[in-house]
């Protein structure tokens, strides 16, 4: 084992990539063999929509034609990045931000740390680097957690109330929320670490409010904190926003059987598990207990592969772990 995978610090930056790259790919599952790119440069993407949305803003358009020319200009020669870092070169939030994305990015605590420094320097308000920093801080989990809510509870304030009534629904789509969005997931998974079920599910149903379309995977821990917390109600709710996704996501067609199985119909139970292991067949020795959630999942997946399997047990192991009645009747049935 590397030095880098000892130091429980790297291990954590390492993690909190994983999760990013991991459900960035659920939300738009590739069917390719290679690694997309997007999880090479997680950050890649969003940096340049920020640049192109920094460079156009104020501006006026009477078409989309005329939108899409003036991409085409700014986009021309692979100069995106330079100009928008000229054009936005004496604005602090924008190199704080600059900066933390490059903290995000690297594997050396040290650089990470640095980075961070920086860019609070420039921006004491750069939420992504004040997430960062309780990621990093050798502080209790109870006192990450009053951290985190202190991180969120900021960039609410400094978003504005107005700014969340106009845009609900709509986050995610511009950049500018995208830092409080990840700070937003970050309490939840502390909230669950620390016990504190409900709070994360009002955390995160509170996410689907403000983008619907769930870019982050928000769905997932939702619907097994659900299912852990015997609520199959909550669970279907969250399963009838994104209809049909049971039939070729394994985190939804297992959620099923366990929801069936709480809702006493050992019917449909056992229909929901013919259809699960015709989806992903190499989950449920992990979902049942016969072999170990690996502690680190992998950083992407294939359909219905290994890969595929230890996430959707791992992303929903709150819910098995909480109900080993539902694991003996699953092994049962083996």
């Amino acid at each position: 084992m590397s030095a880098r995978r000892r130091d429980p610090h790297k291990a954590k930056l390492r993690r909190d990539r994983i999760r990013r790259a991991k459900h960035a790919q659920k939300a738009a599952p590739s069917w390719r063999d290679e690694v997309p790119p997007a999880l090479a440069h997680p950050f890649a993407a969003e940096r340049a929509l920020r640049e192109v949305q920094a460079l156009i803003e104020g501006q006026k358009f009477e078409s989309v034609d005329e939108i899409n020319a003036q991409l085409a200009a700014l986009t021309a020669g692979g100069r995106l990045s330079e100009r928008a870092t000229a054009w936005k070169r004496d604005d602090p939030k924008w190199r704080a931000q600059e900066l933390a994305y490059d903290a995000l990015e690297t594997d050396d605590l040290v650089e990470a740390l640095r980075l961070i420094h920086e860019a609070l320097k420039l921006d004491p308000d750069c939420t992504d680097a004040q997430r960062l920093m309780v990621s990093v801080a050798t502080a209790s989990l109870e006192n990450r957690l009053h951290l985190m809510r202190e991180v969120v509870d900021k960039a609410e304030r400094n978003l504005g109330e107005s700014f969340f009534q106009e845009n609900s629904g709509h986050f995610w789509g511009a950049t500018s929320t995208r830092p409080y969005m990840r700070a937003k997931r970050h309490l939840g998974e502390l909230l669950t670490e620390t016990g504190n079920l409900e709070e994360a599910i009002a955390v995160f149903e509170r996410m689907l409010e403000l983008n619907p379309h769930d870019n982050q995977g928000i769905r997932y821990p939702l619907l097994g904190l659900y299912l852990a917390m015997n609520q199959p109600d909550g669970a279907r709710r969250v399963m009838a926003r994104f209809p049909d996704e049971e039939k070729f996501m394994a985190s939804f067609a297992w959620a099923r059987v366990l929801e069936q199985w709480l809702s006493g119909d050992m019917d449909q139970a056992d229909a929901a598990l013919a259809r699960a292991r015709g989806v992903n067949r190499l989950a449920e020795p992990y979902i049942s207990g016969v072999k170990a959630i690996p502690l680190e999942t992998p950083e992407y997946y294939r359909p219905g592969e290994e890969s595929e399997a230890q996430i959707c047990a791992k992303e929903l192991s709150i819910a098995w772990q909480n109900h080993t009645g539902f694991r003996e009747w699953l092994r049962a049935r083996s």
